[in-house]
């Protein structure tokens, strides 16, 4: 096989936009050592000078999944003026980018033996759990009611969007009025009756 030269460290670029691309197309099908050295046409050996292990790569392009879901969450918010707005955003962004990119989807909450090499920038974690000390900072919630809310939130809206993202005929309905009525849902079990102007 005929391999391609990269300079340092553009290796590691390639191979993670190859992995983001076979995402997209596949899930996490195609990530593997041997079938991303093949999409850019470099030996299995040289993805080892950038990556420890498979496991790493895979983890790396799961990173950059959960980035880009980051950022467009946090593009959302940031149109969005009252805690209760940038509350159902977060969720509302979330669904649709397992609707929209379901295979992204699927690969940024891939379970992988190993971690990537960095910390996620921007965290879609962070920006969700944001989300909910901006309640408690509104008085909407207790402090001591912090993390067991975001457990409530995100187990919600992560079982919903991966069951309307799947293939199951008995999968939810994923149109604009269900998804709004599962924010809706999601929000008054929260709030329990606190909801102040905000």
């Amino acid at each position: 096989m005929k391999t391609q030269k990269y300079h340092h460290g553009n290796l590691e670029k390639a191979l993670l936009s190859a992995g983001i691309r076979e995402a997209k197309a596949t899930g996490s099908k195609n990530l593997g050592v041997n079938s991303l050295a093949k999409v850019v046409n470099v030996s299995p050996m040289a993805v080892y000078r950038h990556f420890s292990s498979g496991e790493v790569l895979r983890a790396s392009i799961s990173q950059q999944a959960r980035e880009e879901l980051a950022r467009r969450m946090i593009k959302a918010i940031s149109v969005e003026t009252t805690v209760k707005n940038r509350f159902r955003a977060t969720g509302r962004t979330y669904i649709q980018f397992a609707l929209k990119e379901p295979g992204l989807f699927a690969v940024a909450f891939v379970a992988c033996d190993e971690g990537p090499k960095r910390e996620d920038n921007p965290s879609a974690w962070v920006v969700f759990h944001d989300s909910i000390l901006d309640l408690c900072n509104a008085g909407l919630i207790e402090a001591n009611e912090v993390e067991s809310v975001a457990a409530f939130a995100w187990s919600t809206v992560h079982g919903f969007a991966t069951l309307v993202a799947g293939n199951d005929p008995k999968r939810p309905k994923a149109n604009q009025n269900a998804v709004e009525s599962l924010l809706d849902r999601v929000w008054f079990g929260i709030v329990k009756g606190r909801e102040v102007a905000k």
